[in-house]
């Protein structure tokens, strides 16, 4: 079985506008208390489109359609060397809805020159970083971690960009 199929596919959105970001407040869980788009598991026969549609509406009450979306990076995340999951990373520039808190995260305006990168996942903050100025980025993310991948608090290690990964 090939490694990407092995991988949990997740997605996350980044809703923008000119000059503000769309991010989410994690409220529960592993990431509580840190701010991060919108996203989370591809379930089975969903696209990665699909996905990121439908987690995009539970986390934050915005509907986008697929034509509205623009994948900006695709991150292959690995802990302790051994490659875990594969993150294609969205932005859109237009949805219906106003944002609404929902169980898991409590979303938030931010302005493109005030986004809190001191309060996300240090590996979030690098390669958010360059998205939000306008590239695309596609990397392998290697944190450490004691423990169970999605559960336990991990170590960022290094980031290494790869534009192979754009095939997956």
């Amino acid at each position: 079985m090939s490694e990407n199929k092995t991988m949990k596919h997740v997605t996350l959105c980044l809703p923008i506008t000119e000059t503000r970001v769309l991010l989410g407040l994690k409220k529960l869980r592993w990431g509580a208390g840190k701010w991060n788009g919108f996203g989370g598991k591809i379930k089975n026969k969903e696209t990665p489109e699909e996905a990121t549609i439908r987690e995009l509406r539970e986390e934050s009450g915005l509907y986008t359609h697929e034509d509205l979306l623009e994948k900006v990076a695709i991150l292959k995340l690995y802990f302790n060397e051994k490659p875990e999951f594969l993150m294609h990373t969205y932005v859109t520039r237009m949805w219906v809805g106003e944002p609404k808190e929902s169980d898991e995260m409590l979303p938030q305006w931010h302005f493109l020159d005030a986004v809190p990168y001191h309060e996300m996942w240090k590996a979030d903050s690098i390669w958010m970083q360059k998205v939000l100025n306008g590239e695309k980025v596609a990397a392998h993310i290697h944190f450490k971690i004691e423990g169970t991948p999605g559960e336990d608090e991990e170590i960022f290690d290094r980031i290494e960009y790869d534009e192979s990964l754009w095939g997956n």
